[in-house]
């Protein structure tokens, strides 16, 4: 028995969301943005999170206790309406012989997931502008929360051998509120193409040579191991256009960017193949709606340099 047209419609409509299902799981579980940034759900449009710096400490006992009190910074993040829209002609799903249609919905697919991509790793060149929970750019020179001192996770310096170790060191020096060292250990290096070069030079060579010293000719280099090889897994991203670099630690729950969801509002295809109109026009739009912002965790887990060469 052959299948009618309107037969054909409904099949296609059930087969194009089960193959954009599909293929945006897929997707999504080998993203990109998995390396740096962390999803945080909610079901609310607003969501307020409170940074709280550390708890009770360890002291001396004599008599009483010393109560000590929590420090609460808030931060709030408000969800954005995303969508993107694909047209398919009644013609074009009676004549697809050849899966081309499925194509293009497997493309849709991964526009959601590409975008994610996009939020988090221009977040990091945005976070030179951009608030995060103490007030402050995300990468300031005066960070300063509690009994702290005045600390930066900012410089201008180009990508170097000396600029990253420098880099490390401040990261790994980095205090909480109440003066205690927060134990960050940058594992992240992330860069764009033009430093991608530069910093597999730096980050995964097991040996480096020493220049012989200057002006002294027929001195040979010497060669010696690599401090940072196999320190810091490198990434290199189209979306970080300049010579921006960033150092991250990004081994703890909450990486140092963030992406909140809408997990009541999962991202989903919908279509109008259903409705009179769209029959009429012979016309169907299928439309991929997500609602979720870009923002940033603990700033001491991010080093950035806003370096121009």
């Amino acid at each position: 028995m052959a299948i009618v047209t309107s037969d054909l419609l409904l099949l296609t409509q059930a087969g194009i969301k089960t193959e954009f299902n599909n293929a945006y799981l897929e997707a999504n579980e080998k993203a990109d943005w998995r390396q740096i940034a962390t999803e945080l759900p909610t079901t609310l449009p607003i969501q307020r999170y409170a940074w709280l710096g550390r708890g009770a400490v360890m002291q001396p006992f004599a008599d009483e206790i010393k109560e000590q009190a929590l420090r609460e910074d808030t931060y709030q993040l408000a969800d954005i309406l995303y969508k993107g829209a694909l047209v398919i002609d009644r013609r074009m799903i009676e004549d697809d012989q050849y899966g081309l249609i499925m194509l293009r919905v497997r493309e849709l697919a991964q526009e959601p997931v590409r975008h994610w991509n996009q939020l988090a790793f221009q977040g990091l060149v945005a976070g030179f502008s951009q608030l995060c929970y103490d007030g402050q750019y995300f990468f300031n020179a005066n960070h300063q929360e509690g009994s702290s001192p005045i600390q930066s996770n900012i410089t201008t310096a180009p990508l170097s051998d000396a600029s990253l170790e420098a880099a490390a060191t401040a990261m790994m020096s980095f205090v909480d509120d109440k003066g205690i060292p927060m134990h960050v250990v940058p594992d992240t290096l992330v860069v764009g193409p033009l430093l991608a070069r530069r910093a597999w030079n730096l980050v995964a060579q097991d040996i480096v040579y020493q220049p012989g010293e200057v002006g002294t000719a027929g001195v040979p280099s010497t060669p010696y191991r690599n401090y940072f090889n196999g320190r810091y897994k490198l990434v290199i991203n189209p979306y970080i256009s300049g010579y921006q670099w960033f150092l991250l630690d990004c081994s703890r729950e909450v990486k140092p960017i963030v992406i909140q969801n809408r997990s009541d509002v999962p991202i989903t295809l919908e279509t109008d193949m259903d409705m009179p109109e769209a029959r009429i026009r012979e016309r169907y739009h299928f439309t991929v709606r997500g609602r979720y912002v870009q923002g940033y965790g603990l700033w001491q887990l991010a080093y950035g340099s806003n370096a121009t060469a």
